[in-house]
């Protein structure tokens, strides 16, 4: 693994002196870490750090996807880049299968976590949000299909961008200037901060999560097949804890 790093430091020195930059290297990293402060200041999921305005769950997936493309988007096409070297680039189709295969294998750690009272109280209020679930007479949980449809379809172009941000644009920021360590360590922090307000044992699993998934991309150069496994497990999720709900 040290091995890996060490090398993967080398090669990035070498890629970045050959290859112009519209501006310099440290600005994209930077635009990141602010980008991350305001949206967390916005979504409120920081009690210390939050703003007065509650945004509903349009508004919340509307700012935070919109953001996280059209930033980063604007940052690299200003710095003279192309997407394939912050790894949006097309996986081989065996990267695809490991990808899916990985989240059928988590199907029995997320349903017994979806049965947990603060994993249904918090998700199953989400989905009354959007409308994908509805309270009629004769049910309190009660599924509305085109709601649901809808809310998931939000989510997986949100956990694209999501994944897009964290182990595309920063992670390949931070390897160019200080090596895939410090930019697998940097994107697993600022990841575990922004899931603040979720679950806790969303939130700390979610660190490990960043760490394998960033190691993972450094090593096949394409976001894609994480983005799988996040929107994956995400769909999941959704899916047990509306099996299990009360």
């Amino acid at each position: 693994m040290l091995g890996f790093f060490r090398n993967r430091m080398t090669d990035e020195k070498r890629i970045d002196v050959q290859r112009g930059d519209g501006f310099g290297p440290w600005l994209r990293p930077v635009i990141g870490f602010l980008l991350c402060g305001v949206l967390l200041y916005m979504n409120g999921g920081w009690s210390l750090f939050r703003s007065n305005h509650v945004m509903g769950f349009f508004e919340y997936y509307c700012v935070n996807t919109s953001s996280l493309l059209v930033v980063t988007f604007f940052a690299l096409i200003c710095g003279r880049q192309t997407f394939a070297d912050y790894g949006l680039s097309r996986p081989s189709a065996r990267l695809v299968l490991i990808a899916f295969t990985l989240v059928l294998l988590f199907f029995p750690f997320v349903n017994l976590t979806s049965k947990t009272l603060i994993f249904q109280q918090y998700y199953l209020g989400i989905m009354h949000q959007s409308g994908g679930l509805v309270t009629d007479q004769n049910e309190i949980n009660k599924i509305d299909i085109y709601g649901l449809v809808v809310h998931q379809w939000i989510l997986v172009t949100y956990m694209f961008a999501w994944e897009w941000f964290f182990r595309g644009y920063l992670l390949f920021s931070m390897e160019k200037i200080k090596g895939p360590l410090a930019a697998v360590l940097t994107q697993s922090v600022l990841f575990t901060v922004m899931h603040l307000g979720k679950p806790p044992l969303e939130v700390a699993s979610s660190f490990f999560g960043a760490v394998i998934l960033g190691v993972w991309t450094l090593r096949t150069r394409s976001v894609i097949p994480c983005f799988i496994v996040h929107a994956g497990l995400t769909v999941l999720n959704d899916l047990c804890i509306l099996l299990n709900r009360p």
